[in-house]
């Protein structure tokens, strides 16, 4: 059965010593050297969590291949895919990690894409919006008040970074391009641009909150009638958090 499941970690909860040192262990030299050349040690943290999480997921999904074995590529607009041969048939991620939270899927399904952020309140929502939105997501945030537009806002932020990295296409697409439609009842819809080559009816959006902090979206574009099924997965880092 095709389905998505779904692994996020708030890094207060994992990021220990000995969750930092296995996961550093499964990552690929170029990811090594990658994490070491952040300036910042709190990112240089979660970017190990995070491309170690995706390693745990990928073989708790794959069990015959170590999280060490994995290996990448990316697209001409930078997606990265699992370019592993040892495996019988395709598998695709998305992953996405913000301050606080490292999150990804897997699936067999190649058009789907997940986004986490932390909500951070802004002086003037309105005026950083510039190119991201489009004409009908922003006449939607004039009429809302503080503090519903402020989670309106991180709501469209991560269902569009979704939908844009699972159509792995990165910012080729505009931004303002598409609006997202969410309902009273929140149900979730796309509309296109004209000239935009997409068919809204094979979308399906989740909404989820990790945290009271957070915002995290998923983009289903498998066109399959209501979507793949969400399978939320236990924590595979949690055996590194141990000791």
């Amino acid at each position: 059965m095709l389905d998505i499941k779904l692994y996020s970690e708030l890094l207060d909860v994992v990021d220990t010593p000995h969750a930092q040192a296995c996961c550093f262990a499964t990552l690929s030299s170029a990811e090594k050297q990658r994490a070491e050349s952040f300036v910042l040690e709190r990112h240089r943290r979660r970017y190990i969590l995070a491309h170690g999480l995706l390693r745990a997921a990928l073989s708790s999904f794959e069990p015959e291949v170590e999280p060490a074995d994995w290996c990448f590529a990316a697209n001409r607009y930078g997606r990265p895919f699992v370019a592993t041969r040892a495996i019988p048939r395709p598998i695709h991620f998305s992953l996405s990690h913000t301050e606080g939270c490292v999150a990804c899927v897997v699936t067999r399904c190649e058009s789907v894409g997940v986004d986490v952020e932390v909500i951070q309140r802004r002086p003037s929502i309105i005026a950083t919006v510039g190119r991201s939105f489009s004409p009908q997501e922003i006449a939607i945030l004039r009429t809302l008040r503080l503090p519903a537009r402020i989670d309106r806002f991180f709501e469209y932020w991560t269902l569009k970074e979704a939908y844009v990295k699972a159509r792995g296409m990165g910012l080729s697409l505009p931004l303002n391009q598409f609006s997202i439609l969410i309902s009273s009842n929140h149900n979730i819809r796309i509309t296109f641009a004209p000239g935009v080559s997409d068919d809204p009816q094979r979308w399906r959006f989740t909404l989820k909150s990790p945290s009271p902090r957070h915002k995290l979206a998923i983009a289903d574009g498998s066109g399959l009638p209501g979507g793949l099924p969400i399978v939320v997965q236990p924590s595979p880092l949690h055996k590194g958090t141990s000791g």
